[in-house]
């Protein structure tokens, strides 16, 4: 299957939705992935209907959402302009393509459940950065970079990285810069491989696994709240 809108999102995911082929749709919710195949139901001039996802995927949409699919030339980035779930329709707008093929994770990856701050050695220099998720083998840095324009980043440069992801649990870890973006002016994002001890992999995945059930049952929370009293009604973005 092929279609001629290659450098144009908008086109081409409306290519598939006249044939009616289902996208995998992923959005992400403090750290966690959701996967769930959408069938477009409405076409409109600059938006497209699907029907929706499951509540508990419903509740994690947040702006943007991802689309991918073997027969797309890369991953398309969405906005979640309505969600109705009587009549259960999502539509979804402002489609960009994001430059890159989806991969799925090799490991799962979960948002802590309080700010945490890391120091970040780095070409024997100390930084201050905020952790944003972590995994099994990897971490995801925020770095302010404002006093510092032309900052910069090779990937595959060592650091070392030393942050306390509980009160009682310091750690101490060495890594690697896998990927970099900036973020606005002053901020860049860092992914970062780490190589724990064993010790420490066995209670990171511990964590891991902890930690990701919290956040399942936040969103069960969440859907509670959503059912109390209207019945999930509408949600908009």
């Amino acid at each position: 299957m092929s279609y001629p809108f290659l450098n144009d999102a908008l086109q081409a995911v409306k290519s598939l939705a006249f044939q009616r082929v289902p996208l995998n749709l992923v959005s992400t919710y403090k750290g966690v992935h959701f996967i769930e195949r959408i069938e477009p139901i409405k076409i409109g001039v600059d938006s497209i209907t699907f029907r929706a996802p499951r509540l508990q995927v419903c509740v994690t949409l947040r702006d943007p959402v991802y689309l991918y699919s073997r027969v797309l030339p890369e991953t398309v980035r969405a906005k979640p302009q309505l969600l109705n779930t009587n009549p259960q329709e999502l539509r979804l707008s402002d489609f960009s393509f994001n430059g890159n093929l989806w991969f799925d994770r090799m490991e799962q990856r979960v948002q802590p459940d309080r700010p945490i701050e890391v120091m970040l050695k780095l070409h024997n220099r100390i930084y201050s950065a905020s952790l944003r998720d972590i995994s099994l083998h990897g971490a995801g840095l925020m770095l302010y970079i404002g006093d510092q324009p032309q900052f910069d980043v090779l990937v595959n440069t060592p650091v070392d990285l030393r942050f306390d992801l509980t009160p009682t649990t310091p750690m101490d870890v060495h890594g690697q810069v896998v990927c970099r973006r900036r973020v606005g002016s002053t901020m860049m994002y860092l992914g970062v491989r780490i190589f724990p001890s064993e010790e420490q992999t066995r209670w990171l995945e511990n964590y891991i696994v902890r930690r990701k059930l919290e956040i399942l049952n936040e969103l069960d929370d969440l859907i509670n709240e959503q059912m109390e009293p209207q019945t999930a009604a509408d949600l908009y973005f």
